[in-house]
Formats: C-alpha cells, structure tokens, sequence
C-alpha cells in the first residue's frame, strides 16, 4: 500500500482519525510537531515561518519513507508529486468550523487582546484569518494576506482535487468506511481534543458567520462535489 499524509484542518476532528491512522501504522507513523516557528517574529509573520518550518518536517519524513504522516500541514503539491504518497483531508461546514475554532482558542490559548465575546470577534483581522481556514492549508494564503482571491480559489480548488479522499466530519462514518480502503482494516473508534459541548452558531451572527466564512465555503462545496469526496 502507498503511504499516508493526513493534512489535519483545525477544528475539523483530524485529532481522532490521525492518531486511529497512526495506530494503524505503529511501525512507520509520525505526526508534525507545532509551534516551530520563528519565536522573534509576531502575528502572521510567526504564523507562515510555523508553516515552512513544518514543510520542511514533511519533507524529511516522506525522505524517510515514512508510512503515515499527520499534521495541520499547508498542502504542498511539489511534495506530494515526489512522495509517493496518498493525501487525505477531513472538511467542516465552514461556519461551524470557524465558531468551534473561536471557542476553542477561547478555552485553551486566551489571549487579553481576542475579544471574549464572539460578535466582537467577528470585526477584527484574526477573524478573517480563522475564517479563511481552507484557502490558506490548500492555497498557502488567508484573507489576509490573499490579493487576488479568485486566483487563490482556483488554485485551492485544483490543489483538493489532487487528494485522494476528502472526508466531510458531518459524515464521519462514511468517512471512516472510505478509509478502510487505504489501511486494509477498520479505524479504532478514537475522540481526541473534543469539545465539551456541541458548536451552536448564534442565529443572530450566522449570516456575519457565513459572509466572513465565503471563501471557505466555496471551497467547501467545490470539495464535496469532487469523485473522492466521502
């Protein structure tokens, strides 16, 4: 069988199937560690050096042949021509994602200068940011930094359709039915990093939540329609 690059999307349950997949390859499994980036450097700065120091992790472990890799990862498509290596995602309805995302950054990375509240949330940059998930793991660009979106989308949208599976986590028996196909056994049924109660979006903000999420909601929808899609 060919190797495994789970490319884990925050917030979208990637903790559980990763480590399942990682179970499933005991002998040749790695994840990709955080907070590797430049600790002198701030703000989006620190964020992309975090990304190319983990490109560069991926890098040398696909050299390394090995079998299963897992991580939040911006997809690198010079790498995965040359890996040998079958990449798999797991996706979320946007919207839910992006308010799962605030609440847990919330609880376990508070930060006095994030609004506690989530309708004040919504008006600043780090909203746009988490709001723009998808294009920047699958585009390498968020709405902050992105000058000519639908140049970014197209790119996305080209970069999905090279995985070979695309889970979407309201559907996360089908998704780990469809996985079987590339571990040759069922998953254990694992629950990591989940939330202490479900993502409500408030009705109130929803159509805030969902103009500020556009971008990954198209991508969202493109990647469901897709042959791989489970």
């Amino acid at each position: 069988m060919r190797g495994i690059v789970y490319l884990h999307v925050p917030k979208c349950g990637g903790s559980s199937f990763g480590a399942a997949l990682r179970l499933r390859h005991a002998f040749s499994q790695a994840t990709i560690p955080l907070d590797l980036g430049d600790p002198a450097l701030a703000g989006e700065a620190r964020i992309l050096s975090d990304y190319a120091a983990r490109d560069a992790v991926l890098a040398r472990l696909l050299a390394r042949r090995t079998r299963c890799i897992a991580g939040h990862l911006r997809y690198n498509p010079e790498l995965h021509a040359r890996s040998g290596h079958d990449f798999i995602t797991l996706l979320r309805d946007p919207a839910e994602r992006f308010v799962s995302h605030y609440h847990y950054l919330q609880r376990r990375h508070p930060d006095p200068a994030r609004p506690a509240c989530l309708a004040a949330f919504l008006d600043t940059e780090d909203a746009r940011r988490l709001a723009s998930q998808y294009l920047f793991h699958f585009a390498g660009e968020s709405l902050t930094t992105c000058r000519d979106l639908p140049k970014a989308l197209a790119r996305a949208q080209d970069n999905l359709a090279r995985f070979a599976l695309i889970g979407d986590l309201a559907r996360p028996r089908a998704f780990a039915r469809a996985l079987r196909r590339f571990t040759g056994l069922p998953l254990p049924i694992l629950h990591r990093n989940r939330a202490p109660e479900g993502t409500r979006i408030p009705a109130d903000l929803r159509a805030r939540i969902e103009r500020l999420t556009a971008a990954d909601r198209h991508l969202y929808a493109a990647a469901r329609a897709l042959p791989q899609a489970a």
